[in-house]
């Protein structure tokens, strides 16, 4: 991480088209983001099926028969179509991004953050979307100390494997936007730093998340 800083290099990249999803194969980048508009439709949806989702949807999903399932599982509402048509979207392109046919799909209500503390996660890559709510937060990596900022005026936290990051450094992804994170089993040194948004009492959140497998 600190060579990252040495060389002034760029851990991640964002972009309006889908394509910059792809440049989480680069050797030098932790989180790519999709930054899209928000489908009223799918807000909506979620908003009314909330406390119907239970406890989410979990499970390993192969793309040709996951529209189905999806159709299956999911509470029926105004909406619902474009719920499926979008996380079958996501899926296709993270299956072929990937050259696999299966993900590990997770669709979940919430009202706490799942992960509170910036982490890095033991796995090779996971895509993520909040459908509602503020999304997930993360941290350049350039931007991380293994030392205090002793000298510096503004606040500074640490994570918890014992890395140091000013608070104004926290980026959060919006809902809607689409981000790729690259974990420890893909490159060590190069694991997305990560924690779930603090969630306000009362607020409502839907994560989407997807693995290749």
């Amino acid at each position: 991480m600190l060579a990252l800083k040495e060389n002034n290099t760029c851990s991640w990249s964002s972009g309006q088209s889908p394509i910059v999803l792809g440049d989480i194969i680069c050797d030098t980048k932790s989180v790519t983001i999709w930054e899209r508009e928000k489908n009223d439709a799918i807000v909506r949806y979620f908003e009314e099926v909330f406390t119907s989702l239970g406890l989410g949807i979990k499970g390993v999903f192969e793309v040709n028969t996951l529209k189905q399932l999806l159709d299956n599982m999911l509470p029926k509402h105004d909406g619902k179509a474009d719920v499926i048509d979008d996380i079958y979207l996501l899926t296709d392109m993270l299956t072929c991004l990937f050259d696999c046919k299966e993900v590990g799909l997770r669709l979940v209500p919430l009202t706490s953050a799942m992960c509170p503390s910036f982490h890095k996660d033991n796995i090779p890559v996971r895509l993520v979307n909040m459908y509602l709510g503020a999304g997930t937060q993360w941290l350049p990596l350039e931007q991380l100390c293994s030392t205090p900022f002793t000298e510096s005026m503004q606040p500074f936290s640490q994570t918890n494997f014992g890395m140091y990051y000013k608070d104004n450094d926290i980026q959060t992804m919006n809902a809607f936007e689409v981000g790729m994170l690259k974990g420890e089993a893909w490159h060590e040194s190069l694991g997305a730093v990560h924690r779930s948004c603090p969630v306000a009492k009362g607020e409502k959140r839907v994560l989407l998340t997807l693995d290749p497998m």
